[in-house]
């Protein structure tokens, strides 16, 4: 009796157990069927305490025989209705009519005074059916490849086997202690299994968060193993859109990202990596090399990963590509010069011009003296320097930022066109051919006058790029919200170090020039709200203006 009354207890707290992690999964989810979970539990609870226990005599009345199948039943099929919602279907109206049919036939048995195993058949029956089912689903439905799974879906499985064989060893006083121990261990079970398989799920979760996180961030998530074998551990799929090449390529090759570095930038980046005090604490601007062959910035932000014995085991860390923000920069500080030069011109280059007059004056004078006539070839050519110093002062001038644009509705096109035939008149001088191609565009507010200043100084820059001749090319065409003038030589192209600092005053490879026929461009584009792009190799150049509408 002693061992019937422990296996008894013990039934009950395998039952409060699950309540317990049922009630707990509950609060930290607030999932509804976790609450249809509880209150089975709760119903198995009271049928240990009021019938398991043989507090009732329950076997020979036919009231309490009706409460002990429907408290089962009931716990059974509030189960089940838990079960749909997890995942995720209506319940399954058979289920209730096979529960009230077996609900009547167990009721009628008991009227017919059949013998206690017949009387029960009907209720275990149906347990069994319902802990198989569970376990089933569970396995089917579950989206884990684990071991949790399984043993929560054999779990109820073999409750469901073990529920079919009370009627026939319930009368075996041998064995009804350990059925009730059964019982309860396998309640247990269930329970510890559910708590791992959301403890797993939930883990899985995460980790699926924190993937969808990486593989979808525009920066360039990676880790890099240095120890005890250098590779790339992980690097995200944005890397593509970066440089080009798949992460499968990366893993394939340890050495690709090193490869694409520019090579001006190796060494530096080469120090800023064996540096591990730099490591932690500002990022790093470098180029690359894409896979099409173009050059982009990218900053990159490492982080050391040090083993127990100090030594640098991995490096995690962002690429971020940021060509555009470069370029940005530069727009500014092409900007801030053009400001600089253009203060300075106001400050200053009247105070120049007004001297130069006096002094142009003064020779002019002394030609006319007959006393200086076997000069005059020196007096004009000093004239003429004068002159090429006022035109260069002129220009410097025109870059001031106290000059107002007369802005007027026009087309681009009319002003390209009136300036055919001196572009024409320049090329043939130059042994080259220009060639127009213009699409129809809407009229802006432009200022004729600096687009015309514009256009001849790109044009003359195509010309003299192309000293042997050759053809060039200007285009007006709509992209998206954008009206597009384009100047296209057949020259050598622009050099890396001349286009990096493009529009900064004074820059020229020419042996006559200024240096102040781009900047000037960049300052009309600029009055224009426009931007300049330019498109060089060693097949040609082209400048694009992009005007908005």
């Amino acid at each position: 009796m002693n061992y019937f009354i422990l296996s008894i207890f013990s039934s009950i707290i395998g039952t409060v157990l699950m309540i317990l992690i049922y009630t707990y999964l509950y609060a930290a989810y607030r999932e509804r069927y976790f609450g249809f979970w509880i209150l089975s539990c709760l119903l198995l609870l009271l049928r240990n305490i009021f019938f398991d226990s043989g507090m009732l005599d329950w076997v020979q009345s036919l009231g309490w025989f009706s409460c002990f199948q429907g408290i089962t039943f009931g716990a059974l099929l509030i189960f089940v209705q838990g079960t749909y919602l997890f995942v995720g279907k209506p319940v399954n109206r058979r289920w209730l009519y096979a529960a009230t049919g077996l609900f009547l036939l167990g009721c009628m048995f008991s009227i017919m005074h059949l013998p206690f195993v017949y009387r029960l058949l009907p209720c275990t029956f149906f347990g069994g059916i319902t802990g198989i089912w569970l376990g089933i689903t569970f396995m089917r439905h579950l989206q884990l490849r684990s071991i949790s799974k399984l043993l929560l879906g054999y779990g109820f499985i073999f409750w469901g086997i073990h529920s079919l064989d009370m009627p026939f060893l319930i009368d075996e006083a041998w064995f009804l202690p350990w059925g009730y121990l059964i019982e309860s261990f396998l309640r247990l079970f269930v329970a510890i299994a559910t708590l791992l398989v959301y403890f797993e799920k939930d883990l899985i979760n995460k980790e699926a968060i924190y993937r969808l996180l990486a593989e979808n961030a525009v920066d360039s998530i990676y880790r890099y193993q240095l120890m005890p074998t250098p590779k790339l551990e992980y690097i995200s799929p944005s890397i593509y859109s970066c440089t080009g090449y798949t992460p499968k390529e990366f893993y394939a090759d340890a050495n690709l990202l090193l490869n694409l570095i520019y090579p001006e930038d190796f060494t530096m980046f080469y120090h800023f990596i064996n540096n591990p005090a730099r490591l932690d604490h500002s990022p790093h601007s470098f180029r690359l090399t894409r896979k099409d062959k173009n050059t982009i910035w990218v900053e990159q932000t490492c982080v050391p990963i040090y083993g127990k014995d100090g030594k640098l085991l991995a490096l995690e860390g962002i690429i971020r590509d940021i060509t555009s923000r470069k370029s940005l920069e530069q727009i500014a500080l092409r900007a801030d010069r053009l400001n600089t030069v253009g203060e300075m011109a106001a400050s200053v280059a009247h105070e120049i011009r007004n001297p130069m007059t006096t002094v142009r004056g003064y020779l002019q004078l002394l030609m006319n003296k007959k006393e200086f006539s076997l000069y005059l070839d020196q007096f004009e050519l000093m004239i003429q320097e004068l002159d090429r110093t006022n035109s260069i002062i002129r220009e410097y001038l025109c870059m001031a930022r106290e000059k107002r644009s007369d802005f007027k509705k026009c087309c681009l096109n009319s002003i390209i066109k009136s300036l055919m035939p001196l572009i024409q008149a320049e090329a043939i001088a130059s042994a080259a051919d220009v060639t127009h191609n213009l699409a129809e565009i809407p009229e802006q507010q432009l200022d004729e006058n600096e687009i015309r200043q514009l256009l001849l100084n790109l044009v003359r820059n195509g010309l003299e790029a192309m000293p042997t001749g050759g053809r060039l090319n200007i285009c007006t065409f709509m992209d998206k919200d954008k009206v597009i003038l384009s100047v296209s030589d057949k020259g050598p192209g622009i050099p890396d170090h001349i286009l990096n600092n493009l529009g900064k005053p004074f820059l020229t490879t020419k042996d006559n020039g200024t240096g102040l026929g781009l900047p000037m461009c960049y300052r009309i584009a600029q009055r224009h709200q426009a931007d300049i792009q330019v498109k060089t190799s060693n097949q040609g150049t082209t400048f694009f203006i992009r005007f908005s509408i």
